[in-house]
Order: C-alpha cells, then structure tokens, then sequence
C-alpha cells in the first residue's frame, strides 16, 4: 500500500467519524494548526521520523503542534496513528482531512497577494463578490508581498489572476528584448 491509500483511509474515517459526532470543524481547527506546525516547524517531522523518541513524546508534540487545546477525537485519532507508527503520513493525512472537509462545506481558498496591506473594506468587499459568485464560503487570505510593486495576484483554487505591476514589466521587458 502506498502513502497516499494509507494516509486517505486514515483521513476518511476521521472525517467520518467527526462528521457522525458533530465535531467537523472542530477537527478542521486542528488539523490547519497541525499543518501550519509542520510548515512553521520543520524539526517536526525530523523528531516523528526518529525512532528512539517514544510514542508517548511524540504524542505530546503532536497535541502541541494541534493547537492549545486539541479535541478530544484528534487526541485519539494521533493515538491511533502512533500505535500503527504512521506518523510519518501525518502530513499526508492532515491534507486530506482539510481537503474532504472544505468539499463538503463548499468552502473555496482565496489567497490575494498585493504590494502593500489591503484594508478590511476591500477585503469585505473582494470576499462577498467572491462568494456571490462561486456560491461558496470563502476563506480568504491575504497576503503582502513588496516585490508585486503593484496591481495584485489573485488565486482562487487552481485558478490564478496575475495583474501585478512586477509581471507587466517583466512581460514589457521580454517583448521589448525579442524585437532588438
């Protein structure tokens, strides 16, 4: 069996089960911190790969890295994982957690990267346009990003707008150099 079977059995009947107790978005809070954890603490990975740390430390990381005060369901499901010692497709497992449970809210990832800080009008505004038409929640972020110089990058799922100043110019700078 391969990464992706194990970590999107593992995933599934967690999303089963906190969908049959009502704690779905609970278990989503958890999972987002345990991914942001991994991403913001790559000596994660490295310490659950490592065989000498007990399961019982690992547990405490991994509660830690789930946020301050982790459900009671993503307490077991990380007992669970530890006791098959499938740790190591935690990640894995987190992702499609995530995905399975944004498919079923109908919730859509906006991320808008801009050369300097949006205010929360516009950011209103762009979102409540945005759901309105995709019909779907959105959650949004934004990003600022001082190399755009200006305009906007936009991403909505794998859908991508690049209106920024920094990819007009690059485009002007490659058009202008092929008609030398």
């Amino acid at each position: 069996m391969d990464i992706g079977t194990i970590s999107s059995r593992y995933a599934k009947a967690l999303f089963s089960l906190a969908k049959e107790k009502g704690q779905e978005s609970r278990v989503y809070d958890d999972m987002k911190m345990l991914t942001d954890s991994f991403s913001l603490e790559p000596e994660l990975r490295v310490a659950l790969g490592n065989p000498i740390i007990p399961a019982k430390e690992k547990f405490k990381l991994l509660t830690a890295a789930g946020g301050i005060e982790v459900s009671d369901l993503y307490e077991r499901f990380i007992r669970l994982v530890l006791q098959h010692k499938r740790e190591n497709f935690l990640l894995f497992m987190a992702h499609i957690y995530i995905h399975l449970y944004r498919k079923d809210k109908c919730i859509t990832r906006v991320q808008f990267s801009t050369a300097v800080p949006v205010d929360e009008e516009v950011k209103e505004h762009l979102q409540n346009k945005l759901k309105e038409e995709t019909g779907s929640t959105i959650e949004f972020s934004g990003i600022v990003q001082p190399e755009l110089i200006g305009g906007f990058r936009l991403r909505i799922g794998n859908y991508r707008i690049d209106a920024s100043y920094a990819t007009q110019l690059r485009d002007l700078r490659s058009r202008l150099l092929e008609n030398k």
